[in-house]
């Protein structure tokens, strides 16, 4: 059992983003939430968003985006535009910079890049690398990310630094340089099996836990969910099973979001929007159909959002193939747990300051009971539940 306790997050709006314009930047305190203008915010992000995608992202619960658009030599204009789109939809953004530049450490031709949007309310974070490698020949990550960092850093220190990450080790290599570190797992299909720790999700806790070990709990981590068929990108190489080639189903969908945030992850991310689109040809499950699947796990995000930028302590367990977060909104107390194995499981839990209660399921039927402050709980394979408890932990 692993028992954590810390201090995380108070409630974000549209009105808080606005707030953000002021000039008062983003901050890092540890790791929990991210301060925008002194309100704790949770993101809950997707990747490849066009203008054209904001309203109906902002009806499902996202705030935050981010564009390829940055790859390359994207205008002045067209960056602004698509700032002020975000911002009037009550989206923060990731603004990027030119990979190619990054990885040759052409800095200086940043420079109008980091000047053009500094200022802009809408931005979050500048994202300098998706998934940089470490002494590998053509792309030395362990050369330009530092010095990236501390370009960025001298020239707007008033917003973090972020990039993506895809292999457990990247924690401990590229801690200096971000503020916010992301870590992308696609785990359907499940290969290779020695990488991906068998066909769970237990690798996204595993990130969390490196992350935090890496940054010895001073920067947050947000975790990146698969959201697209990964079959279509791998299919060349690898011989996967028919089964697997499709997109996540809801139940997947869920608990990859609800591993992540039990684990602890101050934010989660969807890629992408883009891909989500794309449905194997003659897939049952098409695009729209994936989408509205997605839709329905940020819609409970949005609905917990006061708890998951609550400044109450928290308790993150992990036994029996679970991990579960025990935390207060203020009012009432929550339990996240998700099952990141493909097997059933039973577990019992600890509820601190609870002695005897009903535990209502939310999102979902039924309920337990909290007896002696233990919640006894049994999950089917890669199943989440969230409770709500009534009184304060």
């Amino acid at each position: 059992m692993i028992l954590r306790q810390c201090i995380v997050c108070a409630t974000i709006s549209v009105a808080a983003v606005t707030a953000a314009g002021t000039g008062s930047g983003v901050k890092v305190v540890g790791d929990a939430c991210v301060l925008v203008d002194g309100k704790r915010f949770f993101p809950v992000g997707v990747y490849s968003a066009d203008l054209e995608d904001f309203p109906k992202l902002a009806e499902a619960g996202f705030n935050l985006v981010h564009t390829y658009r940055w790859e390359g030599t994207s205008d002045h204009n067209w960056g602004k535009a698509w700032l002020d789109a975000a911002y009037k939809h009550g989206l923060m953004a990731l603004v990027g910079l030119y990979r190619p530049r990054v990885k040759n450490m052409q800095f200086e031709a940043c420079i109008e890049r980091i000047e053009q949007y500094r200022r802009h309310p809408a931005l979050l974070a500048w994202h300098t690398m998706d998934e940089p490698a470490w002494e590998k020949e053509g792309d030395h990550g362990e050369k330009y990310m530092p010095a990236a960092y501390q370009f960025v850093k001298k020239h707007d220190p008033r917003h973090p630094v972020t990039a993506v990450v895809c292999h457990f080790a990247d924690a401990k290599r590229f801690v200096d340089t971000v503020d916010i570190l992301q870590a992308d797992y696609y785990p359907i299909p499940p290969i290779p099996a020695s990488y991906y720790s068998g066909n769970g999700f237990r690798g996204i806790k595993m990130f969390v836990d490196a992350w935090r070990e890496a940054s010895k709990a001073s920067k947050p981590f947000w975790f990146v969910c698969q959201a697209f068929d990964y079959s279509l990108l791998k299919e060349e190489k690898h011989n996967i099973p028919a089964e697997w080639k499709r997109f996540p189903t809801r139940r997947e969908l869920r608990t990859m979001t609800y591993t992540a945030i039990a684990s602890g992850a101050r934010g989660v991310l969807y890629w992408s929007l883009s891909r989500l689109k794309n449905a194997r040809e003659g897939s049952p499950v098409t695009g729209d159909d994936h989408w509205r699947r997605l839709r329905s796990v940020t819609l409970e995000l949005k609905r917990l959002m006061p708890l998951l930028t609550s400044e109450s302590p928290e308790t993150i367990q992990s036994r029996d193939h679970v991990v579960a977060m025990v935390k207060s909104d203020g009012t009432q107390t929550y339990v996240i747990a998700a099952n990141y194995e493909r097997m059933p499981t039973e577990t019992v839990l600890d509820v601190p300051g609870i002695t005897s209660a009903k535990a209502e399921v939310l999102f979902g039927k039924g309920s337990a009971q909290v007896q002696d402050g233990k919640l006894p709980l049994a999950l089917e394979a890669i199943e989440s539940r969230v409770f709500r408890i009534p009184g304060k932990k």
